[in-house]
C-alpha cells in the first residue's frame, strides 16, 4: 500500500507550520482532512545566558 500524494489543504498546513517554526497549532479536521487552523500559538524559548568562567561544582 502505497503513501498517496498530499492534498492542497495538506500542502497548506505543512507550509503554514513551517513557517510558524516553534509553537502550539490547533487544527479542525473534516473526513480525514485538515480545513481550518483555528488557533496558533507562537512560543520563543528564551536561553539563559552562561555566565563565563563559572564552572561546575566537583560531586
Amino acid at each position: 500500500m502505497g503513501v498517496p500524494d498530499l492534498t492542497n489543504r495538506e500542502r497548506q498546513l505543512i507550509l503554514f507550520i513551517r513557517q510558524l517554526g516553534w509553537g502550539e497549532v490547533r487544527i479542525r479536521v473534516e473526513n480525514g482532512q485538515p480545513v481550518v487552523i483555528q488557533e496558533a500559538i507562537r512560543t520563543y524559548k528564551l536561553e539563559e545566558e552562561k555566565t563565563p568562567g563559572r564552572k561546575k561544582a566537583p560531586g
